[in-house]
């Protein structure tokens, strides 16, 4: 009997850990971007908002943001004041697990600007929030602020059309 409760007690501890790591995943999205829903590069610094847009590709350390209309994107942001989200690609430090060369970094940033600059086009991307750009609201999951972040492994496509 005792070697019975021993091994469910040790099923139930090990059947708990997976249900822990998915409470403590991100919230994910999906989203297709048309070159009229963002603004990337030397255009973010003509937005008329309070913040200060990082504009350009860093080459040092693989970071950039990308100005995302809130209405093009079906993700609830009721805190977020501005008409845009923000999009962002962390910095790379390559002691992170999750991570992106500043390679297929930089690829994405060139994908997203060469569809803006052409003006047509679609991109899609899988973008996250992390547990503290985010809640449960009324409706579902809902944004605390008005960031994003691009999820990983990058999951990025653009077509022409």
């Amino acid at each position: 009997m005792r070697k019975l409760l021993t091994a469910l007690l040790g099923m139930l501890v090990s059947m708990q850990a997976p249900v822990a790591a998915l409470a403590q995943e991100a919230p994910a999205w999906t989203i297709v971007l048309h070159p009229a829903d963002y603004v990337i590069g030397p255009a973010l610094a003509q937005l008329r908002t309070r913040r200060t847009w990082v504009a350009e590709f860093d080459e040092r350390f693989g970071g950039f943001e990308i100005a995302v209309r809130k209405k093009a994107v079906p993700i609830p942001a009721p805190q977020c004041r501005m008409d845009h989200l923000i999009l962002k690609i962390p910095f790379y430090y390559p002691e992170t697990p999750k991570q992106a060369s500043l390679s297929e970094r930089r690829a994405v940033y060139d994908a997203f600007a060469t569809l803006q600059a052409a003006g047509a086009g679609s991109v899609t991307a899988r973008v996250e929030a992390p547990e503290a750009f985010a809640r449960k609201g009324p409706r579902g999951v809902e944004l605390t602020s008005c960031s994003l972040l691009f999820a990983f492994p990058l999951s990025v496509q653009a077509s022409p059309r």
